[in-house]
């Protein structure tokens, strides 16, 4: 077998795997061990293969992978599949290129400019700029390093240390990549303080200006603030406005990690959500969520379209970047990283092919998606709504009456592994306070009110079959 007919075999199953997963047959995760799996697949690399037994490998991981395309998949913050993202994943695995240079990647650096243009003008950066990162997490650090430039630009070369101890500020909602940022740029995660929220897990205005003060009086330096356009359990968004106007009064740099919530600023219906997004200095937007591409494809917007360029060039380069005399065309000298995929090219075809009134539109059905679980969810009897939905986040918790309430943060797990045992259904769960719940996310475009119906199905009868077993 050659290599060209090894790629038809594969394509085929391939098509066969996506035929299923439309039609939701096979389990959403099926039930496997590590052991199971290390008699599935000899995992030594001292050992070699032909095309024949690549094929099965193929085959095995096809079979024994989550189904994230699927609509009983409910677990993360995305799902689903694009066409038009998988073609542009494969012509970037085909071409194997890398963004650093023009030469280098001419299409897809235009591709992506365009890109930016777009994203950065929906915000309201119109003279913005930004890159694509690996992911939100890294776009967070580099809003924060961005922030720690603009307090002192010679920290670029002196360091932090020995400066006087830097503060940020974050909601107590927001993601974990936040604190893995102030370590990785040693700042430090006591620097990083925690503000507390509302009850429906908004950053506290009050609270935050509170933190700052104190911090100021015990003779440290904020530079930095760190908002949440859809916090990952509840899936809520600070007020914006309110919170840049803290900002601009004490002079830090405002960052909002878009990551999951960004995309609502395509809908006409649901963008206020992002009201005084624009007054941010930087911001994460992840459109392998609410978008549906592919993983990874992850962008960060700066308002100053100069800052990458500065937290980012540094000497000895002169053997790639030769010249740059065309508006910012070698891309490489604002990213964080050297070698970079062409994440933009499946985001661009994407756009191309749907159009912000076709995004508006899935983006719509998912939030309209979430309003019918929640429906479904209080004409329950034996279910709680525990959030309020402001987006595609639906946080509930199970309440059998023959239980005590105590008991019931255990059963909510309890019949949360019994659905993903059973390879039925995929969803996760998480804490609001002190209550344990199910978290339900209708992110795939794909989701009908059928699927809905099914699940709550399943879910109402695994939990019934628990307590009278």
């Amino acid at each position: 077998m050659d290599e060209t007919q090894l790629i038809k075999d594969i394509h085929d199953r391939i098509i066969h795997y996506l035929e299923n997963q439309n039609k939701n047959i096979g389990l959403t995760k099926p039930e496997v061990s590590k052991e199971y799996l290390e008699k599935e697949f000899d995992f030594n690399l001292d050992t070699s293969t032909n095309f024949d037994g690549i094929k099965e490998i193929i085959e095995k991981y096809l079979t024994l992978s989550v189904k994230t395309g699927s609509t009983n998949f409910y677990n993360q913050l995305f799902s689903g599949f694009s066409v038009t993202g998988y073609l542009g994943e494969i012509l970037t695995a085909v071409t194997n290129s890398s963004m650093y240079t023009f030469e280098m990647s001419p299409v897809a650096t235009l591709m992506e400019k365009e890109l930016i243009k777009r994203m950065c003008s929906l915000i309201g950066y119109h003279n913005g700029f930004g890159t694509f990162v690996t992911g939100g997490s890294n776009g967070n650090l580099l809003g924060m390093l961005a922030a720690i430039y603009q307090f002192d630009p010679t920290l670029k070369e002196n360091g932090v240390f020995g400066s006087k101890v830097l503060t940020g500020f974050i909601s107590e909602e927001s993601h974990y990549s936040f604190l893995k940022a102030a370590h990785q740029l040693g700042i430090g995660t006591k620097q990083i303080i925690k503000v507390p929220c509302d009850n429906n897990g908004r950053m506290e205005p009050s609270a935050l200006e509170n933190s700052i003060q104190k911090s100021i009086n015990n003779g440290n330096q904020p530079f930095f603030v760190g908002g949440t356009a859809g916090t990952t359990v509840q899936g809520s968004f600070d007020p914006f406005s309110t919170l840049a106007d803290i900002c601009e009064k004490y002079n830090l740099w405002f960052h909002v990690d878009a990551s999951w919530g960004g995309s609502a600023i395509i809908s006409s219906k649901h963008n206020h959500l992002m009201k005084g997004i624009e007054r941010s200095n930087s911001l994460t937007w992840c459109a392998h969520k609410m978008m549906g591409m592919p993983l990874m494809c992850t962008t960060t917007l700066f308002k100053d379209s100069s800052i990458l360029k500065k937290i980012n060039t540094v000497e000895g380069t002169d053997y790639l970047f030769h010249d740059d005399t065309n508006d910012n065309i070698n891309l490489g000298e604002h990213s964080l990283q050297c070698g970079r995929r062409t994440d933009a090219l499946k985001l661009w075809l994407s756009w191309k092919y749907l159009g912000d009134k076709g995004f508006e539109k899935n983006i719509d059905h998912i939030f309209d998606m979430a309003l019918y679980a929640k429906e479904k969810i209080e004409s329950s009897t034996l279910l709680k709504l525990i959030n309020t939905v402001e987006s595609l986040n639906v946080c509930f918790q199970i309440q059998p009456n023959s239980l005590e309430s105590s008991d019931w943060n255990q059963f909510n797990i309890f019949v949360r592994e019994k659905l993903l045992s059973e390879g039925k259904l995929m969803v996760n769960y998480a804490n609001i306070n002190s209550t344990t719940c199910i978290r339900l996310v209708t992110s795939n475009f794909k989701l009908k009110q059928k699927d809905l119906d099914y699940f709550f199905f399943e879910l109402e009868k695994t939990a019934n079959d628990l307590l009278t077993n």
